[in-house]
């Protein structure tokens, strides 16, 4: 895939400003090569004020931002505004209650919305794609009531999707039970904020995540998608750690299988992303290590950490502890949640649909 093939790098806007997923979207898209940022949409909180002027919650060194003041998320003219700003789609990082008004009012009016908020997803003709596990679903795109929209998933479900694909793929799964252990950020700022002192418990996720594993492992059909009824048992719980969020899974397989056979599926197995070699494509979705995932060495698997950020970093899923007896899997998986599991992952579907033709370009 060459650069050359776009006339020029789409506009893109993001639904809102000082988030931890946000500024994601805002890291990822500084250097992007088909995407350029022109315009951050922010509650009251926040608009009016310049996008560097805003406390700066990852990690990593804040990039050169471009000089970008904030829009109104209230403002009546919000569609009109953006197309100003020269917008051709944007990513969304909005709560749910706020989404579910803002995305539909956008979408509806022509401007393309990927979403990272929950509000949508599962819903019938709004695609919930992972783009290199079911970028079929992908059908759907601009069959919406209201518009193109889709929506990337749960951080939590990345971990236990990616390195369940090549399995489904080669020999089917007939049950699966696992827990998980995420980080805070996976709660946003806030949460983060507080220094560790958190509850464990997550009420809902574990509904979340079996609803939506379900969902991507779906047939499609006209304008839906029919969930496979697959037997999941899943368990959630929050860690004290800044970032990653790792699941332990139990995997009933649909015939005996050997641990040879389930490292060469896994490291064999890739998909659209990676045949058109998108910029935030990993070369492998998945890296099989021998022990556990290490939050410390593995959370950027995928890339390089250098001091210009690596779009391909925190883009794998880093799979250990591989274990095959009969037909039972066992293996632990980690992912980078603000990155795979968020941002990251919704620009790879934004990726996708532009080297499709799904998106505008000039």
């Amino acid at each position: 895939m060459s650069i050359a093939r776009f006339v020029r790098r789409l506009g893109v806007g993001i639904l809102s400003a000082g988030g931890l997923v946000s500024q994601r979207f805002q890291q990822r898209l500084v250097k992007h090569p088909w995407f350029e940022l022109k315009a951050v949409v922010g509650s009251p909180k926040t608009r009016g004020k310049k996008l560097i002027d805003l406390l700066w919650k990852l990690d990593e060194k804040r990039p050169e931002l471009p000089d970008i003041t904030v829009l109104d998320m209230e403002s009546s003219n919000l569609f009109e505004e953006l197309c100003e700003h020269g917008v051709d789609f944007v990513f969304s990082a909005l709560p749910s209650a706020v989404a579910e008004r803002v995305e539909a009012e956008l979408a509806s009016q022509g401007m393309p919305v990927l979403s990272n908020a929950s509000t949508f997803r599962g819903v019938d003709g709004i695609p919930l794609v992972v783009a290199d596990l079911n970028p079929h679903h992908l059908k759907h795109w601009n069959s919406t009531p209201f518009g193109a929209a889709a929506c990337s998933t749960n951080c939590t479900v990345i971990p236990l999707a990616l390195p369940l694909k090549p399995i489904w793929d080669m020999v089917g799964i007939d049950s699966i039970k696992a827990n998980s252990e995420q980080a805070l950020s996976g709660g946003g700022w806030k949460l983060l904020s507080q220094g560790g002192k958190t509850d464990p418990e997550i009420p809902g996720e574990a509904e979340k995540v079996v609803d939506e594993l379900r969902h991507l492992f779906g047939r499609v059909k006209d304008f839906t998608i029919s969930p496979t009824s697959l037997p999941i048992e899943m368990k959630c719980k929050r860690v004290n750690a800044r970032d990653g969020h790792i699941v332990h899974a139990e995997v009933e397989l649909g015939r005996t299988a050997n641990k040879k056979e389930v490292i060469e599926w896994m490291t064999a197995w890739t998909d659209r992303p990676q045949h058109l070699d998108l910029p935030s494509a990993p070369e492998s979705p998945l890296m099989i290590i021998e022990d556990s995932p290490d939050r410390e060495v593995h959370l950027m698997a995928g890339g390089k950490v250098t001091s210009e950020f690596d779009l391909r970093a925190g883009m794998s899923v880093v799979v250990g502890n591989i274990e095959v007896v009969g037909k039972v899997l066992r293996f632990s998986a980690l992912s980078h949640n603000t990155i795979r599991g968020a941002a990251g992952g919704c620009m790879l579907l934004a990726e996708l649909l532009h080297a499709e033709g799904m998106l505008r370009s000039a």
